[in-house]
Formats: C-alpha cells, sequence, structure tokens
C-alpha cells in the first residue's frame, strides 16, 4: 500500500559548477523529489549546491528500507556530478520551513509525484525477508549476581599512562577504569561507560587504546568474571577490532588499526578460551578470529556451525572470511543486504572491501548473536 512518510529526507549535493547542479536538479525533479533549488555554494566560491526534499509516497509502509534506496540512488547521482552528499531527516513540516533558499526549480506535494516518486522506487527491488533465527545464542542464561570478587590485572603499573592520550587528554586515569572493570561487581556498566568515552571514543581510539587491550584479555580470561561480563567484552573487543582493521600486510597506520593489532596479537590468549566456553562465547570467538588477515581455518569452528539449528549469518559470513572464500563473503554479503538496509550502506562505504566485510560481519553479529 502507497505511504506518505511522517519525516522527510533533505538532499545537500555538493557540485563543481552551475551545468552539474542543474543536471542533478533535472535528475531529482524526476524522481519527484518535491522540493528542489540550486544556488552558488558561499563556502568553495566556484561550487553549486542542489538542495532537494523527498516527502514520498513510498511503495508501501517499509519506511526505513525506501528511505535508504533513495539515499543510495541520490549518492550515485552525486558521484556522478563530481561532488559529494549530505542528509538530513524531519518532520515534513519542519523540512520544508528550514529548507535552504535559492533558485526554485520545483516545489510540489507529495500527492503531485505520486506517480513520479513511485515508479523510480519500482525500480528498486523490496525488502526480503530476514531468515529465522532458531539457534538460540542470543538468549542470555541465568547467572546470578557478580561475585564483587576482584581481578588482579598484571603489569598494569608498568605501563606510563602519563605520557599516552585518550579522548580528553593524558590517559593518567585509564588505570582506574580498568580497575573498575576489573573490580567484577554492580560498578561493571559505569567503567564500561568510562571506557567508552576515554579510551574510544565515537570510533575512534588514542594511542593509551592498544595499551589497555591485553588487559581486557586478561580479565575475558579469569575465571572469575562474571560470565555476562565476558560475553560482553569479547563483542566490545570485536567492535574496536573492525574499527580499522588492519591489512594483510604492512605496519597500522592509525590509532585504530594499532588497537585491531593489539587485539590480533591477543586472539590466541582468548580462543584458549575454546574447550570450555558455552555456545554463546565461542561464536563470538569466531566472529573475533575472522579479523585476522590469512587466518588458518580451524575445525571446530566449522564442526560448531554444523551442530546450530538453522541459519546463522553472521556466523557463515566469519566461517567464509577466515577461509578467504571470496565468493561466498560476496554471496553473503549481498543477500543480508536484500533484508537489512544498513549492510547495503556498509557495503558502499570509502573503505578497503576487507573493512567493509568486517564491518558487516559485526553489524551481523550484533544483530544475531548479541545477548537479548
Amino acid at each position: 500500500m502507497i505511504t506518505v512518510p511522517r519525516h522527510a529526507s533533505t538532499y545537500t549535493l555538493f557540485v563543481p559548477d552551475e551545468e552539474a547542479a542543474r543536471e542533478g536538479a533535472r535528475a531529482l525533479t524526476g524522481r519527484g523529489h518535491t522540493l528542489v533549488r540550486v544556488a552558488p555554494d558561499p563556502t568553495t566560491g566556484s561550487g553549486w549546491r542542489i538542495d532537494s526534499l523527498d516527502e514520498g509516497p513510498y511503495p508501501d509502509d517499509d519506511e526505513r528500507w525506501w528511505r535508504a534506496a533513495e539515499h543510495r540512488a541520490v549518492a550515485v547521482l552525486a558521484e556522478g556530478l563530481g561532488g559529494r552528499l549530505s542528509s538530513t531527516m524531519a518532520l515534513t513540516e519542519t523540512a520544508r520551513h528550514i529548507f535552504p533558499g535559492g533558485e526554485r526549480v520545483c516545489d510540489r506535494t507529495a500527492g503531485d509525484v505520486r506517480e513520479l516518486r513511485v515508479g523510480a522506487l519500482s525500480r528498486e527491488p523490496s525488502r526480503t525477508p530476514a531468515p529465522a533465527i532458531v539457534h538460540g545464542l542470543a538468549e542470555e542464561e541465568p547467572s546470578g549476581a557478580p561475585s564483587g570478587e576482584p581481578i588482579v590485572l598484571e603489569g598494569l603499573d608498568d605501563v606510563d599512562w602519563s605520557s599516552l592520550t585518550g579522548a580528553y587528554g593524558p590517559a593518567g586515569e585509564v588505570p582506574d577504569i580498568l580497575l573498575g572493570l576489573a573490580a567484577n561487581d554492580e560498578g561493571w556498566e559505569d567503567a564500561v561507560e568510562e571506557y567508552f568515552s576515554t579510551v574510544v571514543h565515537q570510533d575512534t581510539c588514542y594511542d593509551c587504546t592498544p595499551e589497555t587491550i591485553r588487559f581486557l584479555v586478561q580479565l575475558v580470561r579469569a575465571p572469575q568474571l562474571f560470565p555476562a561480563y565476558r560475553l560482553h567484552l569479547l563483542i566490545h573487543l570485536a567492535y574496536i577490532a573492525t574499527i580499522d582493521p588492519v591489512p594483510a600486510a604492512g605496519e597500522p597506520d592509525s590509532d585504530e588499526a594499532a588497537t585491531c593489532r593489539a587485539v590480533l596479537d591477543r586472539l590466541p590468549d582468548l580462543l584458549a578460551l575454546w574447550p570450555d566456553a558455552p555456545a554463546a562465547v565461542r561464536a563470538w570467538l569466531v566472529v573475533l578470529a575472522a579479523v585476522r588477515p590469512g587466518a588458518a581455518p580451524r575445525p571446530e569452528f566449522h564442526e560448531f556451525r554444523e551442530r546450530l539449528d538453522g541459519p546463522s549469518p553472521a556466523l557463515d559470513l566469519a566461517l567464509a572470511l577466515i577461509s578467504g572464500d571470496d565468493g561466498a563473503v560476496r554471496d553473503l554479503t549481498l543477500a543480508a543486504a536484500a533484508w537489512d538496509e544498513e549492510v547495503s550502506a556498509k557495503l558502499e562505504e570509502p573503505f578497503p572491501r576487507r573493512t567493509r566485510d568486517l564491518k558487516v560481519l559485526f553489524h551481523l553479529a550484533l544483530a544475531e548473536l548479541a545477548p537479548r
């Protein structure tokens, strides 16, 4: 059923010149955008900008899917014009109220553009049903309360933390954050929040971040660590390792890549947990193993997967990455993109292919394997 969304998307295309601006404006008008304006870009002195409003309608009520499809189409247009794209979303009335000025190319209602809009989106496939996950790995097992038995972090005082930096300057407070995690008590969430504010912040690592990894691994391996905390730490390590995965060869060229390398250097210590680990932990160990370039296949990973009931897009992708089966990786990521618009977006990001694939892996793993 054709649906008019409550929110509208405003697209701004920054293009090299007036000719490109007018060409892009015609294309967006043809796609059924309701309000399109062009104007010189005062920030460059020579470039132009196109501002365009998408108010729908969409072919059905799956608004997130169609909004993502339109974003991809406009991004391709911007790239073809030699420009770049930014976008925002707001209630339709608000979007119109704050819409940038410029020379008006068109100004129509969603009703006026119904046929154009639906026709443009009809060339995009509808969302396919996501596989039904039945293996139960995300069902957190009851484990009582944390014991409060602290964990000793070996070598914590050997690091010159004051010479390192975090998100807010010198990293002198990082040992206290790690000790907060090592307390193994009810203050865990607060310590995690501090870690992901000071040590890792909004996909950014610092020169202190790689130094913390060995202590996180010590916590994961400590027998007395509360089981839920161990699982959550493995998820955090998988996230950290996929911010900027290190290349197959060469030295890390960023703090994020150096942190990934630090995780991979400790991967054998993490995989040593495998024999006694519960299924949920094993699943995240497989995900972490996939981050290592050229990792050797391990029969126990495949045996673990074979014992699971039903589909597992995340583990299948992890195993394909570990085995170096590029064809399977491509097929699995494209299949996921057919039901998950965020996968489509990640596959189009300006990263090397392996980095994109690993970001898709973490996204799928979080959706499928993270505790509910």
